[in-house]
């Protein structure tokens, strides 16, 4: 009788599993590097060179191509790949492993996108509390350097979403909105959050640092906060809904608005900046977007799936 082997990684423990997929995303990152500068200096010859030599200037024809051509393959590398082998690894039904087969009702849905757009207002109040934050002096270098860190990824950003073409439009869409919205799910709540709560047995604790680590990664101090709220409730949508679908979709609706707003403020169809969508200082709008907030969470928790219990297999 032929046996039948399992996956490599299968019945390890959680903290084996947690140092195996951190070699495999330096292994990813190495290989999607490499690779995509030989496909780089395929498409974009000598001035794939200089980009590398540290050469990029903003206003140089060619260079945003280079650049979102970089960031995408770099989101491949970090995010997309790692997960999707590593379900591979540990689990005989990957795509169930990663929550992939559970169709997401409409409602939770429905609800989720709803939220995003009712929680503007309070996020951007919480923007304003996280840029008020100062740093002791003697941390002041650090500061330094992470307000100079942020100047440089806003400028970026700033630069992809400038586009004012329907081309322009779909490619930003796919790197902005698409990728990270698939690859930051699966694998900060697909992967991550599971571990965690595979290791520790407490999946508020799971989803909390699950989402500590997805709101650090981002580099963008600033921003830490409003990030952090955001990403605890895509992880308990993951909790409550048992399909990594739900998160994917919210998540790429929040930043597929960004990136549809910066479009049309582009060729000048709106006057809000993707930066200001939502920024009402009002302090009762502020209050009211926090209360229907915490309603429309608290829908959530009341409709959860009850009878699925962990997402574990």
């Amino acid at each position: 009788m032929q046996l039948i082997s399992k996956p490599l990684l299968y019945g390890s423990s959680p903290l084996l599993k947690l140092l195996s997929l951190l070699l495999l995303i330096l292994l990813s990152l190495l290989f999607t590097m490499v690779f995509g500068m030989a496909l780089g200096f395929l498409f974009f010859g000598s001035d794939m060179l200089v980009i590398i030599k540290g050469g990029f200037v903003m206003s140089a024809p060619g260079s945003l191509a280079i650049l979102k051509f970089l960031q995408t393959i770099n989101t491949l590398g970090l995010f997309v790949f790692p997960p999707l082998i590593f379900a591979s690894l540990v689990s005989e039904k990957p795509w169930q492993y990663l929550a992939m087969m559970r169709t997401p009702r409409l409602v939770d849905i429905f609800l989720g996108l709803s939220l995003i757009i009712v929680v503007l207002p309070f996020l951007h109040w919480l923007a304003g509390i996280n840029e008020m934050m100062e740093f002791p002096v003697w941390f002041s270098g650090i500061e330094d350097w992470m307000k100079q860190s942020e100047e440089q990824a806003r400028q970026i950003t700033e630069l992809f979403l400038s586009t004012k073409t329907y081309s322009g439009l779909a490619v930003n869409l796919i790197m902005i909105a698409v990728l990270p919205a698939i690859g930051e799910e699966f694998l900060f709540r697909g992967i991550l959050q599971r571990l965690f709560q595979e290791w520790w047995k407490n999946v508020h604790l799971a989803v909390f640092i699950a989402t500590l680590l997805f709101s650090a990664l981002h580099l963008q101090f600033f921003g830490f906060l409003p990030r952090l709220v955001l990403g605890l409730f895509l992880g308990y949508l993951f909790v409550w809904t048992r399909s990594i679908w739900v998160p994917v979709i919210v998540h790429f609706f929040n930043n597929g608005i960004a990136v549809v707003a910066a479009w049309f403020y582009a060729r000048g169809s709106i006057q809000t900046s993707s930066d200001s969508l939502g920024d009402m200082p009002e302090t009762w709008i502020i209050i009211l977007s926090f209360v229907i907030t915490v309603l429309i969470i608290w829908m959530f928790w009341k409709g959860r799936d009850k009878k699925m219990g962990s997402t574990n297999e």
